[in-house]
């Protein structure tokens, strides 16, 4: 139930922030407020993540989970009403994207926290692999949607059924046999739970070294920003070669996660997730020299298969080292470093790309790479040699 009710939430977002993104645009013209949409649906991951992590230790995940997805209904209906009516205006996309958005950051943890307790824990890796699939569909499948959507029956109607979506995303959580209570004494939401995650990773040295890992490599190989610059000025594709390029990493990100759930519970995670690594950076360089189209979307593609597995990799060694009553915490740090790693990772990208050029950009970055794996990897050997 837990996966019914993952894709008709993540559906109904992607479909939700498709249709803001395409209403500011044709209410501002200015792709200023364009950046602007984006940044107030990712802003609330970064401020209210480790706190939304708390507040899953501490309070029944089941309860919050249904209140999270009801409060999804909110933003939806209210952007539906304004352009129904003709009054809406670009600030009300940004508040209510704002809020969706806010309300996500306290549905991740939750949802994370949840999957230990419906499935045994040998098949731990396969049901956050098949998890992360559900997420890359929903990146794929919603922002489609959401355009056939827009086009056929208008921006209006397209939030609508946004809306109704989520009411089976409800129904199925609701459904769940399993209690949403974390185990152990009650918990309390303050700094002080905060930063007892955090020195949760820090004391597990396994967990710190795939963070630091994570972010190191999507730092400095953070490729996706300056796509449009292969696009139009390397390869000279337009937008649909774009689309191409974007689309590729979700693809390869996806046949990544099926051979991982083909593979099963791979032992050596710590040899897998290096590896995955080393191969990224090297695709990095791929798409660097890249001449011809095809080859660069094949290096997108092999970016999107190793990042994939580098993913389920970290999530699931969270779920296996993680107490019942620090999953919700130690599963918001993994949003929060993504969504700071990415924002710093896409400023360092565009302005290697405007000193050096995209290509060389993403060389320096591939090499980067390399040093930055090359060093944890020495500094904690316990990664490399991880077994579970």
């Amino acid at each position: 139930m837990v996966w019914s009710a993952s894709v008709f939430n993540a559906v109904a977002v992607q479909v939700r922030n498709v249709a803001g993104l395409y209403q500011v645009y044709e209410i501002s013209g200015s792709p200023f407020q364009l950046g602007l949409t984006g940044f107030f649906q990712a802003f609330p991951f970064v401020i209210f993540g480790l706190f939304a992590g708390a507040v899953a230790d501490a309070f029944d995940r089941k309860k919050l989970l249904i209140a999270t997805v009801s409060i999804q209904l909110i933003p939806s209906l209210l952007l539906g009403i304004l352009t129904v009516t003709g009054n809406v205006q670009a600030w009300h996309v940004y508040t209510l994207g704002f809020l969706g958005a806010l309300v996500e950051v306290f549905n991740w943890p939750a949802r994370s926290a949840l999957i230990p307790r419906l499935v045994p824990r040998p098949l731990l890796m396969n049901a956050v692999t098949l998890n992360t699939i559900i997420i890359q569909m929903s990146f794929l499948l919603g922002p489609a949607i959401g355009g056939v959507l827009i086009d056929q029956v208008g921006l209006s109607t397209t939030y609508f059924i946004a809306a109704a979506v989520l009411i089976p995303a409800a129904i199925a959580i609701g459904a769940m046999r399993t209690s949403g209570v974390p185990e152990g004494v009650r918990r309390r939401v303050n700094l002080r739970s905060i930063f007892e995650g955090i020195e949760f990773i820090w004391v597990q040295r396994i967990i710190l070294s795939l963070f630091l890992l994570d972010f190191g490599v999507t730092l400095v190989g953070f490729y996706r920003p300056i796509l449009p610059i292969f696009a139009a000025d390397v390869f000279h594709t337009g937008a649909s070669g774009l689309g191409l390029l974007y689309g590729a990493p979700s693809l390869g990100a996806i046949v990544g996660s099926l051979a991982l759930l083909m593979l099963g519970d791979i032992r050596r995670k710590g040899v897998l997730v290096v590896t995955a690594a080393l191969i990224f950076a090297g695709s990095l360089a791929l798409l660097g020299v890249a001449h011809w189209f095809w080859m660069a979307v094949g290096a997108t593609l092999i970016l999107g298969f190793t990042d994939s597995v580098s993913v389920a990799i970290r999530r699931t060694v969270v779920q296996l080292q993680a107490p019942d009553g620090m999953l919700g915490r130690a599963s918001s740090l993994i949003s929060v470093f993504a969504q700071a790693t990415n924002g710093l990772g896409a400023i360092l990208a565009g302005v290697a790309a405007h000193y050096v050029g995209a290509p060389n950009a993403l060389l320096l970055g591939s090499l980067l790479c390399f040093i930055m794996i090359s060093a944890i990897c020495i500094a904690i050997p316990q990664l490399w040699r991880y077994k579970s």
